[in-house]
């Protein structure tokens, strides 16, 4: 899925897709949160002009709503997937706990999109090489939304982290492979 870029937006030092998104394509295959061998950390991809067409393709929605710069995945720690936007799914990849996870931006967009009927997941990654544990938790911070409080909401989305940490990751079988020419 290609989804239109906001004007102006670029990801910067930001390289988190980088290493969370796992790759397993006949020119480049790294697995779940390794940072890709062709990516600089803090500075993006060396192979950039000939990267694969599924880096070309893959944005965090940071890139295409109108998100604050807070909710860059580099500076907040989470990465705001595309992956089911079109089923009016929102998928919130904490990559890492941030202040971020407290702040009155958070609360607010995420009370915007659960109020619009945007169903909302947590994700969290595992090890290096295994899937992400993720969970719809639309209905458990409902009632903290419609209460309008933010510490409630922060709690619940802790605890829902806590739970999703306790996953049973699964491997990912992805061994590295770089040939991009």
């Amino acid at each position: 899925m290609s989804l239109p870029l906001l004007p102006d937006r670029t990801c910067g030092g930001c390289v988190e897709c980088c290493r969370v998104i796992p790759l397993d394509l006949p020119e480049l295959a790294k697995p779940t949160g390794q940072l890709c061998g062709y990516c600089v950390d803090g500075a993006g991809c060396s192979v950039h002009e000939i990267r694969p067409q599924t880096c070309r393709v893959w944005f965090c929605l940071w890139r295409v709503v109108e998100l604050s710069d807070d909710w860059r995945p580099d500076r907040s720690g989470v990465i705001v997937r595309p992956d089911g936007v079109e089923r009016g799914e929102i998928t919130l990849y904490v990559v890492r706990r941030s202040d971020f996870l407290a702040d009155m931006d958070f609360f607010a967009t995420i009370a915007g999109w659960i109020a619009e009927g945007v169903e909302v997941a947590l994700s969290v990654p595992g090890p290096v090489g295994t899937y992400p544990a993720r969970a719809v938790v639309t209905d458990w911070l409902r009632p903290a939304v419609e209460e309008g409080d933010p510490q409630d909401f922060l709690a619940r989305v802790l605890a829902s982290l806590d739970r999703l940490a306790e996953h049973d990751f699964q491997p990912d079988g992805v061994t590295a492979r770089y040939a991009v020419v």
